[in-house]
């Protein structure tokens, strides 16, 4: 008996490094770890290589599997990401498409309604999707759980992999996104619907290519329409609003107020002079780097339903989810919002009520 090949690969990019630094930790040659990842490990390696490479022994004998093609992944930050982190995250995400597997093997998530607007433009794809979606001009409930109602499956990234911020794409016919949880919870709703604009326009094209750079504009251009649909914003205030208006404003819209500065200018609300001036006031305020007095981060509805029914019905805790996929228990919770072991230790934190029409059923 071997060890998978390439799970021992994964693992390796999950933890940021290269061959030859996992070679130096095994006290190996870089030609024994290539045969590693080209032909198996003995099985007696399984607990240098887990040590090595930061996973459970188990990982290494589970069923053939390859990181996510990063072709198809939109990241939120590729430019400024290295290739370890991308692929860290890349590594990361994987692990969080069989843990997705995992739970739709014992319970039935919602069906899947994310339509194709390749044909339109950003602002009509926003304008469109809140239509399909039966959301009106309103603000936005909370957006991971109106993704995840729509058939989304949304994760947070765990700790190693929240460099890249976000990304997502279509996996197995299906939708992801993953989220970094190191943004405040107003920039992590953006973040959300911009990969959102992803998913919906640019479903077919090469994320690597030079094109992308025109898809990242058009995310954000969908990402600010979905949050602040214009027509709002110009019913909402008048000409020229002052900051105290527009942090009313953006409280109510659960957007930073950078976003919402911009969404003014982009409306015809401000003048270039007042989005300057207001940009400066905001910076002096805080609100530049953070939110002071912000909006409670955004969880999910799966996960805070799922694992706690999982305890109920079959006595598997966090540790025994996390046993079965061969991960470690802070793996799970950071692919989970930290939710994990929050459905061990006790309900999570209360979150701010949020309006929603979206209903989320998971049938046992």
């Amino acid at each position: 008996m071997t060890l998978e090949p390439s799970r021992i690969t994964l693992a390796r990019l999950r933890a940021g490094i290269s061959k030859a630094q996992l070679a130096e930790r095994l006290d190996a040659t870089p030609r024994t770890v290539t045969n590693y990842e080209t032909h198996g490990a003995p099985d007696r390696m399984a607990g240098a290589l887990a040590l090595a490479i930061g996973c459970k022994p188990a990982f290494l004998s589970l069923p053939p599997t390859e990181p996510l093609e990063e072709e198809r992944v939109f990241f939120r930050a590729r430019r400024r990401s290295s290739a370890a982190q991308k692929h860290a995250a890349t590594s990361a995400g994987r692990v969080g498409v069989e843990l997705y597997e995992f739970l739709t093997s014992h319970f039935e998530l919602p069906g899947l309604s994310v339509p194709d607007l390749s044909l339109l433009g950003p602002l009509q794809a926003a304008q469109q999707l809140r239509a399909e979606w039966g959301l009106g001009i309103d603000p936005l409930p909370n957006s991971v759980r109106l993704a995840e109602a729509h058939g989304v499956r949304v994760l947070s990234l765990p700790a190693g992999a929240e460099e890249v911020d976000a990304f997502s794409l279509w996996e197995g016919g299906l939708p992801y996104i993953f989220l970094s949880t190191m943004k405040t919870a107003e920039r992590s709703r953006f973040d959300l619907a911009h990969e959102l604009g992803h998913l919906v326009l640019h479903a077919g094209l090469d994320a690597s290519t030079v094109s992308e750079r025109n898809a990242e504009k058009e995310a954000d251009q969908f990402a600010s329409e979905f949050l602040m649909p214009r027509v709002l914003l110009r019913s909402s205030v008048g000409r020229e609003p002052s900051v105290d208006s527009l942090l009313r404003l953006k409280a109510h819209l659960g957007v930073s107020a950078m976003a919402l500065a911009y969404g003014f200018h982009k409306a015809g609300i401000y003048t270039d002079w007042s989005y300057r001036q207001t940009c400066v006031d905001l910076t002096r305020r805080g609100y530049r780097y953070g939110e002071p007095e912000g909006m409670v981060r955004e969880t999910s509805k799966v996960f805070g339903f799922v694992l706690p029914a999982l305890r109920r019905s079959k006595g598997w805790g966090v540790e025994d989810i996390a046993r079965s996929m061969g991960v470690s228990n802070s793996e799970l919770h950071g692919l989970t919002f930290g939710q994990a072991l929050s459905a061990v230790g006790g309900p999570a934190a209360v979150q701010k009520p949020q309006r929603s029409s979206a209903q989320l059923s998971l049938v046992r």
